[in-house]
Order: structure tokens, then sequence, then C-alpha cells
């Protein structure tokens, strides 16, 4: 009752207003409780990630948590792991505001940000002092994107820059094609382009390593769900074969989901990513058709319109090792990763 009402006070605001007030609740409370939190037992979903046991298969999705300022006060909540980024080589601001919008009558988002970072030294950085403030015992990804005005044909430089500035502090690394705010980003997952990209950030990753004491860090491939299924089964059968795991999946450029009937034309009209309910069953489907193609081994993480324990449970049963959510975190407020937990622990 205390959200709904909360809730309705911020959704009055922009939502980059409203998204850096409740960022601030965020690092008051990391700081406060160094990132404890008090996850349910939960038996059936015994996972690890980067050899790392979860509490929790829930994280949070890259884009919530774009620097690395408010991973403590996640994890507080009750997430298991949290994926920093998108994180560019060189500091950039992103798209002009506005360029985040709120679909409530289908409990979307569309946003346009275009990568705005701090930079990939500024993000390490951070993230070697608060590993130094606290003993993180929960894994922490980073999700790589490119500069803007960097070339596409030299998309593969700004992914090695990033990861060699990023390796030493990066439980995982997400390398991200798949954003629709950034031009020709996502043609990178199709055709020539895509293996040699993926062997080169690989090469990347295991020169790093040699200089890192530990294991691999896992690689993995965010991929667009606007592929369509040959694209898709491409993209995954090359990703494997460089050892990587794959994300699925990440926004939407699509505005013919049923849910969106409701919306505003205007602002369905609005160009970016569209993220939350209405993608669902997409997100499902296309979890499903991927554990089928890639067998039991790779790592696959869910994310795309998570809303409750059932659709949890259900993503894990039908392939998923683990799952990802950001719009619903939004909608729900600060009780969701409980929610979702205790329905795992009970389910």
């Amino acid at each position: 009752m205390l959200w709904k009402l909360l809730r309705s006070l911020l959704f009055r605001l922009d939502p980059e207003w409203a998204h850096a007030l409740g960022a601030q609740y965020l690092r008051w409370r990391g700081f406060s409780t160094q990132g404890k939190a008090k996850i349910p037992r939960i038996v059936r979903c015994k996972v690890e990630l980067a050899g790392i046991p979860l509490e929790s298969p829930l994280g949070v999705a890259a884009g919530f948590d774009k620097n690395g300022e408010y991973i403590l006060g996640l994890h507080s909540l009750g997430f298991g792991f949290v994926e920093v980024g998108s994180v560019t080589p060189r500091p950039q601001p992103g798209n002009p505001r506005p360029r985040v919008f709120r679909v409530p009558e289908a409990r979307a988002l569309i946003n346009r940000m275009g990568f705005n970072s701090h930079g990939s030294e500024a993000v390490a950085q951070r993230l070697t002092h608060l590993r130094a403030f606290a003993p993180i015992q929960f894994p922490i990804g980073v999700n790589l994107g490119k500069n803007r005005d960097t070339p596409l044909e030299r998309s593969a430089d700004d992914y090695v820059l990033a990861l060699e500035s990023l390796y030493s502090v990066a439980d995982y690394l997400v390398v991200n094609l798949s954003s629709p705010n950034t031009p020709g980003l996502t043609g990178l997952q199709e055709g020539a382009s895509l293996a040699p990209l993926l062997r080169q950030v690989r090469e990347a990753r295991d020169r790093s390593s040699q200089k890192v004491a530990g294991h691999l860090r896992p690689l993995l491939l965010k991929l667009s769900p606007d592929l369509d299924s040959a694209a898709r089964k491409l993209a995954v059968e090359l990703a494997v074969q460089e050892g990587y795991g794959i994300i699925a999946s990440n926004t939407s450029r699509r505005r013919d989901f049923p849910a969106l009937a409701a919306a505003s034309a205007q602002l369905v009209g609005e160009e970016g990513g569209l993220s939350g309910a209405p993608l669902k069953e997409l997100a499902l489907a296309q979890i499903r058709e991927i554990r089928s193609w890639v067998g039991p081994k790779p790592l696959l993480i869910s994310v795309g319109g998570l809303s409750d324990g059932k659709d949890a449970l259900e993503r894990l049963e039908c392939g998923a090792n683990l799952l990802q959510a950001y719009t619903e975190f939004i909608y729900s407020g600060p009780s969701f990763p409980a929610r979702i937990n205790r329905a795992l622990a009970e389910g």
C-alpha cells in the first residue's frame, strides 16, 4: 500500500528524475547494510554464476545501474546478482532527453538512452573501491557497449578496450550487440561481422585472465528479441562455439504486442526499445527455443517481461539457468525481488 502511494508520486516525475530519487535510497541502503540480503533458502534453484554460489537465480538486468553506483543496495533487496552497464570505453552522455517513457497501461517502458556511460575506467575504479569497502559475495557482471562515434567496422576494438579495463573487477562480462539505440549496432548480430567480433573479445578475455588470478570470467552474448529464428540460431551457434553463454533478450523495436492496444498511440510511437510485460510470451518462447538448440550445458539467462513467481518458475522449467528483471522492478517496487524469491522457495 505504501509503495502504491509512493509510486503514484514518483510517476508524476520525469522517469529519469524518479530513477535518480530511487537510486539515492538504494545508495543509502547499500552502505547502511553493506549489501546483506535476507533471501529465503531456495532449494530447487541451487545455481552458481562465475563459480560463485547464488542465493537467488534472480538478478538485475543491465540498464538499471549503468555505472555501478547502487550494487549493494540492489543486492540487499534480494537480487542474487547485479549486472552493471552498458559501459562504453569512453564516457558519453547518451541521447538527448526526454529518452525514457512509461507505458503504465502495459506495465512497460520505452527507452532510447543511447549508452549513457561514465566510461570503463571510471566504472572500473568505482568497482575497485566497492570491493575494498565491502566483502562482495555475490556476482557482479558488466555489460559492455560501443561508443556511438566508433565506426561499426571497429566495434570489436571498443569491446576489447572495455573488457581490458573491467576484467579484474567483473565476475562475468556481456557483449551487448542488441541495443536498438546505437545506430547500426544490432546489425552486428548478423552476417560476417559477428564471428570475428566474438573471437576477438574472447581472445582479449583469455589474455586478460593471464594477468588476474582465478578462473576465466564467463562471457555472454546479449541478443535482440527482434531477430528472426534463423538469424538468432546462427548467432547462438557462433556464440556457443566461442564459449559464450546467452542472455535472451534485450528491448524490442516492435510495437505489435497485444498488451499495447490500450496504450496511447503517441506514447507507443516514441522511438526506442520496449521492455516489460508485453515481451513476456516472446521471452519465454525464445528461451525454450534457444535451449532446444544448445543442449543442457551453455549458460542461459532469461530476461523480458518477468513479473511474478509463476513466470520465474516457468522460465527455469523451460531451460533458463538464471533470470533477470528491470521494468517490473520499477512498477512493483523494492519488494519485487523478495516476492519472487519467496515464490521460488515455496515452488
